[in-house]
């Protein structure tokens, strides 16, 4: 029997992208996915996207149930008018919808406010093809505390995971769902790498050491985390690649990605990239640049060429999707 060749997966482990396909998709616009966003993923050479289902504070508590499942039924309806796209529950279907020419996105909770403390409903949101599972946005929830955006705030030391967080834990690794500590705590952190037997993400955090932002990872967490055959995706956010403005710059990103290669292996190194300033639900008002190293997916090309020139070809292979694809075929079923 001949082994066919598996495709290489180009994957940016967080996209908030499903914010606009909901909002674009209520002003009455279709094909969202097609139309707004594949340019950008094809001209920075991306084919695979993890969507957070992120809820804005406006919805919290009484909406963010709604508001989750909105986002999942107008990207149901939007992949129905963007045949370029696929929605995946494992690797596998990764890899065929690369095969075919397609972008393969999976799905990922961004905090549990939508579970509410039923974790029956995790189960519903695994039957819609949510496959990973972000116990915090930076808030407090009924399954743990988020951690601040500021630099020395007090909730990076406030309590671990509660009662039902560490149930809901145990229930994702049952059913199947990849665990993502970014924007949880300190706390949180070090309970879930006890709890687990398994590898998990941080989707979108950088280094503490080089920048003192308590949304990123210290050495001792990245430590754990590839003790565990975790992944940390780089986050081109740039307070958390540089804490003064006029030095971000790709490179600076690099410099995290570096940081991780040469002390935890490039075996545990990704791209998480939550450009959120191409989001037009968060973009600023005059719809200029805010914060992001880069514009948009095609912007973040270089960076990606950048990887490609700095490491072998098979560990940028792994870095740039690999490394999470491994992960997610571990966990995911």
């Amino acid at each position: 029997m001949i082994e066919i060749a598996k495709p290489e997966i180009v994957l940016d482990a967080h996209s908030d992208i499903l914010l606009d396909v909901l909002a674009l998709r209520r002003r009455g616009k279709s094909a969202v996915l097609e139309e707004r966003f594949l340019p950008q993923l094809r001209a920075a050479g991306i084919n695979a996207v993890v969507c957070s289902i992120f809820i804005s504070d406006e919805y919290v508590p009484e909406l963010a149930l709604r508001n989750a499942l909105d986002q999942i039924a107008a990207l149901g309806e939007d992949l129905a008018e963007s045949p370029s796209f696929r929605l995946c529950r494992d690797t596998s279907e990764c890899y065929s919808a690369v095969t075919e020419g397609k972008t393969a996105l999976f799905m990922s909770l961004e905090g549990a406010e939508p579970l509410g403390r039923d974790i029956l409903l995790l189960d519903i949101f695994y039957s819609l093809g949510v496959r990973l599972l972000g116990l915090a946005w930076s808030r407090r929830n009924y399954a743990c505390d988020g951690v601040s955006f500021e630099a020395a705030p007090p909730c990076a030391r406030e309590g671990g995971l509660t009662d039902f967080g560490r149930a809901l834990v145990r229930r994702a690794r049952r059913t199947g769902m990849a665990i993502d500590v970014s924007h949880l705590n300190d706390a949180g952190f070090y309970e879930v790498s006890q709890l687990l037997d398994c590898p998990f993400i941080a989707s979108h955090s950088d280094c503490r050491a080089l920048t003192q932002s308590p949304r990123n990872l210290t050495d001792e967490q990245l430590r754990a985390l590839a003790a565990a055959g975790g992944v940390t995706g780089m986050n081109a956010y740039g307070p958390f690649c540089e804490t003064e403005a006029h030095g971000r710059s790709p490179e600076t990103l690099l410099a995290h990605l570096s940081h991780v290669v040469e002390n935890f292996g490039y075996g545990h190194a990704g791209i998480g990239f939550d450009l959120c300033d191409c989001i037009e639900s968060l973009s600023a008002p005059d719809g200029g640049r805010r914060n992001d190293l880069f514009r948009d997916h095609a912007d973040a090309a270089c960076f990606i060429e950048a990887v490609r020139a700095r490491y072998p070809r098979a560990q940028a292979s792994a870095i740039l999707g690999g490394n999470f694809m491994r992960v997610f075929e571990n966990v995911m079923r």
